[in-house]
């Protein structure tokens, strides 16, 4: 009949059940207990009447029930109790009166066989012994009582069984004498218990009471009981210490924790008092309350350990809205060092993200350092998706995207500036590749045949030397453009130039660029900076072998197998040697810029050191150019790379120079010109023997050897030395870039201050000899102060990108045209001149 909703119960209910041993009517709403209802159950031995809203129970009502064992009247209204009631009770064991609004008791306890009397959490400020004297040990539960007066008028022998257990807080009066009872401190350590042997006296306890029971040994045996002690609270099935954070309890046998103030939290399991609820740490919000952590944490603040301070967000690029560190888009970190572990951050993470007593002991705090932030080159790579999730912890690129900061690019796709595309088609790439190899040849057979056979002239001046000048313009611009946009690969681009790069994406402005496209096909085809400096290296020691191969064999070829040297022999083996100089002069030339910028990339001024530990001491050196490639193995290259710039990038301009200078000085002193000379003929000397113009420009040009003619033949004759001028500008305008990256404030003004130097001393003294190829020069070099100006300064408003983006491209592209045509035109000039006297034959 326990847990409804009886108000009122009939006396003649029970009359026919006088059988009846238990009787639990708990849990209704009760006001009053009908006289006679249990005066037939005269075989009763518990009777539990808790949990009801009784105010008084007659005296007489357990007349008849002299077997009794436990009675249970807590949890009523009672203010009132007589030992009256109980007196017949001879065999009673267990009273519990708590719960109620007792300030005081009547009467004396006389059972003998009474043993636990439950009076806690009534109103009572003053007991006295003499209540429960009895010759049986019987304990008194009266904590939770604002007891301040304990008196005894009884002998000090007749009680000394009696144990009281009592809050001693409020205590002011104790008996005069030691001898009267045994008295025990509630606190949270100390707790009384009972020894209780039903089952169902045991569920009530833990359902409503904050009890806790010891499993039961035996079918036979009892348990052992207990409240709650003070900070604990019973979970329905054991008491567990309220947990860390912003909870305590100070009152035993509860089913809940209370909350500390806001702003305060206790730093330890089981807090028993409001004063345990300390301020919290450093860094938190005092406004708001502590929860299941040491407090949230103020904005831009975090923290490694749930209950212990927070800290500033170490950089930007991090959030830390949500007490932990994670990123926000265009920036990067990496976890795969040493001193950092993802693992246990993401366990921290998720446990410190569970608001409950759910969370884990094992993963309150994260013990090991964290990765640096650093900002992307290009921010659109690093997007970090889900970034304050367990799986988007350690960061994520933007698709086609994969490595140290973002920058390099995943399979299948292939980079333009410092940005990724998506490979093309097969036969695209294939048909890229087939044009461009091409052109490289027919470039060079150009070149060539260009230096055979008859020369023509316009105002004392070949047009293959135009052709020449032409050429060297363009790859002059074409080089250090080229350079340039492969060298800023990983450097906070401006928008324009990305959006310039793309556009550009079919015509690369690096050879070898273009050449890795066909990483689309077979990700092995890719040309990093070590294998492009295995190339760069081979290809010029390749070339002289080749040449010096080719010239003694027809050496040997033409003095061998004729028997005899000639004059005519002589004449081949002399042209077949000028071939093979103008080839390699050429092929030195157009390699020259080029090979510096693989050479330059490899030095140890050429790598990039990053901190890579927040407060640790673990670097990373990485290639520039290549951060895939760590510079801690690069020894071998770089020691090459200084031999390759002592005996090759030095020394190559320093030879070209002395060469020219030798020829000029010879021309000197039989007074003629670098590359070209003004003959004046007198009347006197015009005779039948004397030579034509057509004659003394043939004698000229037997002076001036083809290769070293393509060097300075567009020049002026004061400026000789002029084109050595322009291999170091090339070289110059790259080389800090390539070393020191464009990063460097520094590097970034040289290289502006270098291009507008070049560009003002080209419009001062005007050293080329053609006014059109000058106009062409200066052109060139205006563009590439407009791209090196546009790439060092970010364009802040997004509205100019398209409109300067444009104008880049119609620059470039201008320049591409008037250069290429010219060549052209050059070119069918001197084919048509070379037909035409063939078809007057």
């Amino acid at each position: 009949m326990f847990q409804n909703r009886i108000t009122r119960i009939s006396s003649n209910l029970l009359v026919s059940t006088t059988g009846l041993r238990i009787l639990d009517l708990s849990r209704n709403r009760m006001e009053s207990l009908p006289c006679q209802l249990i005066a037939h159950l005269l075989h009763l031995e518990e009777l539990d009447l808790s949990q009801n809203l009784l105010t008084t129970i007659p005296n007489d009502s357990f007349t008849n029930t002299s077997g009794l064992t436990r009675l249970r009247l807590a949890g009523n209204q009672l203010s009132e109790f007589s030992f009256q009631l109980v007196s017949h009770l001879g065999k009673l064991e267990n009273l519990e009166v708590s719960d109620n609004q007792l300030a005081s008791l009547s009467g004396q306890l006389s059972s003998h066989y009474i043993g636990l009397f439950f009076l806690y959490n009534n109103i009572m400020e003053m007991i006295s012994v003499d209540w429960f004297n009895t010759h049986r040990d019987v304990r008194v539960y009266l904590f939770n009582n604002p007891i301040r007066n304990i008196s005894s008028d009884v002998s000090p022998a007749i009680n000394t069984a009696l144990e009281i257990f009592v809050n001693c807080s409020t205590l002011e009066t104790l008996p005069s004498s030691r001898q009267t009872f045994n008295g025990s401190c509630v606190n949270n350590v100390f707790v009384p218990y009972l020894e209780i042997h039903s089952s169902e006296v045991i569920d009530s306890l833990k359902a409503e009471q904050g009890w806790e029971c010891s499993p039961k040994l035996f079918a036979w045996s009892y348990r052992v009981c207990s409240p709650c002690r003070r900070g604990t609270y019973d979970n329905n099935s054991a008491c567990l210490e309220c947990p860390s954070g912003g909870f305590y309890q100070d009152e035993t046998g509860t089913t809940s924790c209370k909350q500390c103030d806001v702003g305060t939290f206790v730093n330890y399991t089981g807090g028993i008092s409001l004063r345990e609820c300390k301020v919290c740490p450093d860094g938190s919000d005092l406004t708001k309350p502590a929860g299941y952590r040491a407090c949230v944490c103020k904005n831009d603040f975090t923290r490694t350990h749930r209950f212990q301070g927070c800290q500033r967000c170490q950089t930007d690029g991090l959030n830390c809205s949500l007490d932990y560190r994670y990123l926000i888009p265009g920036f990067y970190w990496n976890w795969s060092f040493p001193e950092v572990n993802l693992t246990e951050y993401r366990q921290f993470v998720v446990n410190l993200q569970t608001e409950n007593l759910t969370y884990l002991n094992t993963s309150i705090e994260y013990k090991h350092r964290m990765p640096n932030v650093f900002k992307c080159p290009r921010f659109q790579s690093c997007k970090n998706p889900n970034s304050d999730t367990r799986e988007g912890l350690d960061g994520r690129c933007d698709d086609g995207y994969r490595g140290w900061q973002c920058i390099k690019c995943q399979e299948g796709y292939f980079p333009v500036l410092n940005s990724c595309t998506k490979c093309p088609q097969d036969w695209v790439v294939l048909l890229q590749t087939l044009i461009l190899s091409v052109l490289v040849i027919v470039t060079f057979a150009v070149v060539l045949c260009l230096h055979s056979g008859k020369d023509f002239r316009q105002c004392n001046r070949s047009i293959t030397n135009k052709v020449a000048a032409r050429i060297k313009i363009m790859l002059g611009f074409y080089q250090v453009i080229g350079e340039l946009t492969e060298s800023l690969n990983g450097a906070p681009w401006s928008d324009a130039s990305v959006h310039l790069g793309k556009l550009f994406s079919l015509l690369d402005f690096n050879i070898l660029n273009l050449y890795t496209r066909l990483r689309c096909l077979n990700e092995n085809f890719t040309i990093n900076p070590l294998l492009r400096f295995k190339i760069s290296l081979i290809s010029q020691v390749g070339t002289v072998m080749l040449a010096s191969t080719i010239y003694l064999t027809c050496k040997v070829y033409l003095k061998r197998w004729r028997h005899s040297v000639t004059e005519e022999l002589t004449a081949k083996l002399d042209k077949v040697k000028s071939r093979l100089y103008t080839f390699a002069t050429f092929f030195f030339f157009v390699t020259y810029t080029p090979t510096c910028a693989a050479i330059f990339k490899v030095l140890p001024t050429a790598c990039e050191t990053f901190d890579v530990v927040h407060g640790g001491n673990y670097m990373i050196s990485l290639l520039r150019s290549d951060v895939d490639i760590n510079c801690g193995a690069l020894d071998n290259y770089q020691i090459s790379a200084y031999v390759a710039t002592s005996l090759y990038v030095i020394p190559f301009p320093l030879i070209l120079l002395y060469v020219l200078y030798k020829h000029r000085r010879r021309n000197v002193e039989r007074q003629l010109p670098c590359t070209n000379r003004t003959v004046t003929v007198s009347d006197n000397d015009v005779s039948q023997n004397a030579p034509s113009m057509e004659e003394i420009h043939a004698e000229h040009y037997l002076e001036v050897p083809a290769w070293l003619d393509f060097l300075c033949g567009n020049y002026k004759e004061e400026f000789w030395y002029w084109e050595i001028v322009e291999l170091l500008r090339k070289v110059v305008q790259i080389m800090l870039i390539s070393m020191f990256g464009w990063k460097n404030s520094m590097v970034r003004l040289f290289t502006i201050g270098a291009s507008i130097v070049f560009l003002i001393t080209n419009v001062i003294i005007f050293p080329m000899r053609d006014r059109f190829e000058e106009m062409l020069q200066i052109f060139s070099l205006s563009v590439i102060l407009t791209n090196v100006l546009v790439t060092a300064i970010p364009i802040t408003y997004d509205g100019y990108v398209p409109l300067l983006s444009t104008f880049l491209l119609t620059l470039d592209a201008v320049l591409c045209i008037t250069i290429a045509g010219e060549a052209v035109v050059a070119m069918y000039r001197i084919s048509k001149r070379a037909i035409i006297p063939r078809r007057v034959k």
